[in-house]
């Protein structure tokens, strides 16, 4: 019996093997930046509930520049990256408008 070839693949590529054949595609890389509320509450010294408040686009509280968030159905989650420059945005005054 021949011994197959090894063949080493970066963690982005997924190989799909199937009766048709084996099939090679590109998968985006996996963000680590990924926060829960309780993650983004520490970084703003707040409590859950404010972060809560800040992602409401309508109702009774309601923000013109609410704070970039994920919904999935295990609950919110935020980027890191963008809640950092959502907080930049806040501080300085300078927020991008989106037509």
């Amino acid at each position: 019996m021949k011994r197959p070839h090894e063949l080493t693949l970066p963690a982005t590529f997924v190989i799909t093997v199937s009766a048709a054949g084996t099939e090679t595609t590109r998968t985006l890389p996996v963000e680590k930046d990924i926060m829960t509320v309780a993650d983004v509450a520490d970084i703003l010294r707040c409590k859950p509930s404010s972060v809560y408040n800040l992602t409401r686009k309508r109702g009774a509280a309601r923000y013109a520049h609410p704070i970039p968030v994920i919904k999935l159905p295990c609950g919110l989650r935020f980027r890191k990256s963008s809640v950092l420059k959502w907080l930049y945005r806040q501080e300085t005054g300078v927020v991008d408008e989106v037509s």
